[in-house]
C-alpha cells in the first residue's frame, strides 16, 4: 500500500528487526508510550512475534519515501478467533508529531475493513497516550469502552477505540440493576462516595446512578422498598485498586463486606453487603506489586 508520504510494506523480521529494535529499546520512546523498553534484539523479536506473529500477514512497516528503513510498524494482533480484530501501531520517536502514523492507520484500517473475515477493528490505548488516541480517531475509530489494567507494576486504564466495517445501531444500550432499599437517599450517597457514581436523576422514591457524568450510560437504580426485599447481586468493574474501597466500606459501617481477594482471571474483588442483604461485588485490577 502507498499513502501520500509512505510505502506500507509487509513486515520482514530479518530485514526490519534492526530498525524496530532501535525503536523498542529507546527508553524515552517507551516512556512516551507508557511501555517498558526491550533489553535485547531477541526481546524485540519476541514482542513482534507475540503481537503479530499469527495474524495472517497483516503487518506492515512504514517507510517514509525515499528512506527504506522501517520508521514504524502497524498491524493486527495474532488471530484470536474473532471477526473483531485488535490493532496496534508503533512509530519511531523522531517521527512523532508528523502525522505519519495517522496517515498509515487510516490506510490500513480502510484496507482491513474491506476483508470479508473482518467485521470491525479495535485498539486498546493507554488513556494518557493522547497522541495514539488521536491516531485512532484519524483512522475513524471512536471510543467504545474502557478497561482497567495492570502493566509493568502500574495501575492504568485503556480506552477501547473501535470502528465497524459498516454502520449499525445497537439494539441494546445498557443494563440497569435495581436495588430495593429502605433509605434511598442514604444508599445513593454511600454508593456515590464509595464508587464514584453520579446521580443522573432522582425522585422521592427513586434514584438513577450513572457510571459517569454523561448521558446515555448504564447505571444502577435505587428504589424505596414497598414490601419484602429480595437481596440482589450486582457486579461493578472499577479502574482503581479495590483495597482502599474495602477500607472505606468498613469505615462506613458495612462490616459484613467480604475482604478483597485475587481471582484466577487476573482481577481483585471484594463484596459490599448492604443492610438489606444486597451484595455488590467490586472488581478491579490486581495491585501490580
Amino acid at each position: 500500500m502507498k499513502t501520500a508520504r509512505l510505502d506500507l510494506v509487509a513486515l520482514d523480521l530479518d530485514r526490519d528487526l534492526g530498525a524496530l529494535h532501535a525503536m523498542f529499546s529507546d527508553a524515552e520512546w517507551a516512556r512516551g508510550g507508557y511501555m517498558t523498553p526491550t533489553a535485547s534484539v531477541d526481546e524485540s523479536r519476541e514482542r513482534l512475534v507475540q503481537e503479530f506473529g499469527d495474524n495472517g500477514g497483516w503487518t506492515w512497516v512504514l517507510r517514509v519515501r525515499p528512506d527504506e528503513d522501517a520508521a514504524g510498524v502497524i498491524g493486527v494482533f495474532s488471530d484470536q478467533g474473532s471477526s473483531i480484530r485488535g490493532m496496534s501501531w508503533y512509530l519511531r520517536r523522531e517521527r512523532w508529531g508528523t502525522g505519519l502514523m495517522s496517515e498509515a492507520a487510516r490506510a490500513v484500517t480502510d484496507h482491513l475493513l474491506q476483508q470479508p473475515s473482518i467485521t470491525g477493528v479495535e485498539a486498546w490505548i493507554d488513556s494518557r497516550n493522547v497522541r495514539s488516541i488521536g491516531v485512532a480517531r484519524h483512522a475513524g475509530l471512536d471510543l467504545v469502552g474502557r478497561l482497567p489494567r495492570t502493566q509493568y507494576g502500574e495501575i492504568a486504564q485503556s480506552v477501547v477505540m473501535g470502528r465497524a466495517a459498516g454502520p449499525s445501531d445497537p439494539v441494546t444500550f445498557g443494563a440497569s440493576p435495581v436495588l430495593d432499599v429502605h433509605d434511598v437517599a442514604g444508599t445513593a450517597r454511600l454508593l456515590c462516595e464509595l464508587l464514584g457514581l453520579h446521580v443522573r436523576f432522582q425522585f422521592d422514591d427513586f434514584v438513577h446512578l450513572g457510571l459517569t457524568e454523561w448521558n446515555g450510560q448504564s447505571g444502577l437504580e435505587v428504589r424505596r422498598a414497598t414490601g419484602d426485599i429480595s437481596p440482589a447481586t450486582v457486579t461493578v468493574d472499577v479502574g482503581v485498586l479495590v483495597d482502599p474501597l474495602y477500607d472505606a466500606a468498613l469505615a462506613a459501617g458495612l462490616v459484613q463486606s467480604t475482604p478483597p481477594e485475587d481471582t484466577p482471571w487476573s482481577r481483585r474483588t471484594f463484596t459490599l453487603v448492604l443492610s438489606e442483604g444486597h451484595r455488590v461485588t467490586i472488581s478491579g485490577p490486581l495491585s501490580g506489586a
